[in-house]
C-alpha cells in the first residue's frame, strides 16, 4: 500500500524557518579600520553584532544552526529615511545582519542562496525571517 503526505502548497521544500525581531538600532557594516599591525572592527559594529546575535539565539531556542541553503528576507527600521545619507547602504545593512547570525542561525553565510532586504523609516527594529530551503 502506496501512503502519500500532503503538505500546504508552497512549503514542499521547506525544511525549517525562524523569525528573529530585535527592537535594536540598525548598524551598517563598515570596512575595518586598520593600524600598521592589526585590522579591528568599530566598537560599535562589534557590540551590534552581538546584540543581534543574542535575538537570534532566543529565536533558535537551543536549535542547531541551519546547515542547507539559506533563504532570508530582512527589514530594517530607523528613525530617518532610507534615502538619508546616515541610513547606511542596504547591502551594507544585509553584511552586517548576516555576518551576526553566523554560527549561530547557520554555520556560515555563504549557506544564503535567496535575500530580501527592505529599508524603512520607524522605531529602531530589524526583522529577520529565515528559511532553510531544499
Amino acid at each position: 500500500m502506496n501512503t502519500m503526505t500532503l503538505l500546504p502548497i508552497g512549503t514542499a521544500n521547506l525544511k525549517s524557518s525562524i523569525k528573529i525581531s530585535a527592537p535594536i538600532e540598525p548598524v551598517p557594516f563598515k570596512r575595518t579600520d586598520s593600524n600598521i599591525r592589526r585590522r579591528f572592527n568599530p566598537k560599535r559594529y562589534s557590540e551590534f553584532k552581538e546584540t543581534l546575535g543574542f535575538y537570534a539565539k532566543q529565536a533558535m531556542k537551543g536549535q542547531a544552526p541551519f546547515g542547507g541553503a539559506i533563504k532570508i528576507n530582512i527589514e530594517v527600521s530607523k528613525k530617518i529615511i532610507p534615502t538619508a545619507l546616515k541610513y547606511g547602504d542596504w547591502d551594507n545593512h544585509a553584511k552586517a545582519i548576516s555576518d551576526a547570525l553566523n554560527g549561530i542561525c547557520y554555520q556560515d553565510d555563504k549557506q544564503i542562496v535567496e535575500g530580501h532586504i527592505k529599508l524603512c523609516k520607524g522605531e529602531p527594529l530589524i526583522e529577520i525571517e529565515l528559511e532553510e530551503i531544499q
